[in-house]
């Protein structure tokens, strides 16, 4: 094995590429339709009124695309009470919500993602993303991931080991695109959710490279515990190992809100707007928004926008939409190779996931030494996060990690 200088170019947001525009989206939210307690149209009306340009309403192991009766319980912890669908009645009108009795118990029918296009999707303005949370495990590990751009149900597939599982879900993701004749994506979710994945589990997905780098779900540990590493260092571990011995390119991290409660705002357990994906793509439709995702050709964010990100042979830069009186915090985070110091032949690894600099600039720029695996940033604000994951959160952004010294064999 050998190693060589490969400069992997990146201009995200160039003023000179101006066919492409930044898309804000969310790739996991949750309703009625599996463990939410908002219905379909509610959901995606708040991700209407907050700026979103795309949603994929990823339900456990379902499809928003039969008749399904919900039913009304009034009493505690209920997900569709009598008020709620008073309130859905107030919103959107009696004809638009439609309920039954069926052996003297309420029931509500939920609205289908074709209804909910038919309702909110504008071409150019809003999309919705047909997917699904395939939600599986092994032993008492779970195992979740989201499948985007689907046309069909895709079943848990399961296996001998975790890492099995997941491989069989994300093959089965990649088939259905083959069948289809259709562009999809699968992303692995909350990895620290139950200490389900290891650093190697993540580090040895095949065919598809996406993982939540951040979930706004405030179960699933973002930032591990004294004997599990937090979800940026499994990045940088599993990104490590997929650059050298594995030989299996780079790994894309998401940001995104997992949202299952809707009327506990702001302090809810899992509260839509916690984090999203701005995407980088020629225009407002499912191939173009997973095609740049497949590039690396988005930026992962909890409140932290950003104008442009550019690299070339020598440098990388962003440039932060900044907001007066905030201050502004860039890492650039990376894995140095080193000079060979065991005599086999192949430079050494430096630490995994290093700060390789930091500053306060705006726009913020790091050189390349020439000796990094790879580089990739995080930009913190002064500014708190107004319903964060965890107490003492403040805005973020993560930068999709660019290749410096790749491994070739």
């Amino acid at each position: 094995m050998r190693r060589t200088l490969i400069l992997l170019p990146l201009v995200l947001g160039s003023t000179a590429c101006t066919t492409n525009h930044w898309y804000k989206g969310n790739t996991h939210t949750h309703t009625l339709w599996s463990d939410g307690d908002g219905a379909p149209e509610l959901v995606a009306q708040w991700y209407v009124e907050h700026g979103y340009d795309f949603l994929v309403l990823s339900d456990h192991n379902i499809l928003s695309n039969t008749d399904r009766w919900f039913p009304v319980v009034d009493a505690p912890n209920s997900r569709l009470t009598s008020e709620r669908v008073d309130d859905l009645i107030a919103r959107y009108g009696p004809d638009h919500v439609q309920t039954r009795e069926v052996d003297g118990k309420r029931q509500m029918r939920l609205h289908t993602l074709d209804e909910l296009r038919a309702q909110y999707e504008k071409k150019g303005q809003f999309l919705f993303i047909q997917g699904e949370e395939i939600t599986d495990h092994f032993n008492n590990a779970p195992v979740h991931l989201n499948g985007m751009n689907l046309v069909d149900l895709i079943k848990p597939r399961g296996g001998a080991s975790v890492r099995d599982v997941i491989q069989n879900d994300i093959d089965a993701v990649i088939e259905h695109g083959h069948e289809h004749n259709r562009p999809t994506l699968a992303h692995v979710n909350h990895p620290n959710f139950g200490w389900g994945l290891t650093i190697d589990d993540i580090a040895h997905i095949r065919g598809e490279n996406f993982f939540e780098v951040y979930n706004g779900h405030r179960s699933v540990n973002n930032y591990g515990d004294k004997t599990h590493p937090g979800t940026e260092q499994m990045w940088d571990a599993a990104l490590t190992q997929r650059l050298t011995e594995l030989d299996l390119g780079p790994l894309f991290g998401l940001a995104t809100d997992d949202a299952h409660n809707h009327y506990q705002l702001p302090e809810g357990h899992s509260n839509p707007g916690r984090g999203w994906i701005m995407v980088r793509a020629r225009s407002l439709d499912a191939e173009s928004i997973l095609d740049a995702m497949h590039r690396g050709d988005f930026y992962a964010s909890s409140g932290v926008t950003l104008n442009k990100i550019e690299s070339d042979p020598h440098k990388l830069t962003i440039h932060i939409d900044a907001e007066p009186g905030v201050a502004y915090t860039t890492r650039f985070v990376g894995t140095r190779l080193k000079a060979d110091a065991n005599g086999d032949g192949q430079p050494d690894l430096g630490d995994v996931g290093e700060v390789l600099d930091e500053t306060m600039s705006n726009p913020a720029t790091y050189e390349f030494a020439g000796d990094e695996l790879y580089v990739r940033a995080v930009i913190i604000s002064s500014k708190p996060h107004p319903n964060p994951f965890a107490k003492g959160d403040h805005q973020m952004a993560w930068v999709q990690p660019i290749m410096v010294a790749a491994t070739t064999r």
